[in-house]
């Protein structure tokens, strides 16, 4: 795997390999697998993934609230209280 990425960052970093001469003779000196070579140079992203076997890292996390903002909620219901009896409503 550590050849095809090598060759891609190659792709994109030399300008030189922009064109599809250019393109195959880097992927015949790499020697990368024929299945590999084919999505590259058909620009196959799906199958290049599922060579590679890619996957993305998905990560679900459910947080709960602190107890802290509660009680900072209820301080401020009762400070407005007293501010009311204060006041005389």
């Amino acid at each position: 795997m550590s050849k095809v990425i090598h060759v891609l960052e190659q792709m994109s970093r030399d300008a030189n390999c922009q064109s599809e001469d250019a393109i195959n003779n880097l992927l015949e000196t790499a020697e990368l697998d024929t299945k590999i070579t084919e999505a590259i140079i058909n620009k196959d992203v799906s199958s290049l993934e599922c060579q590679l076997d890619v996957c993305p890292d998905i990560i679900c996390i459910v947080m709960t609230p602190d107890d802290d903002e509660d009680e900072e909620k209820d301080d401020e219901d009762s400070s407005e209280e007293k501010s009311i009896n204060v006041i005389g409503f």
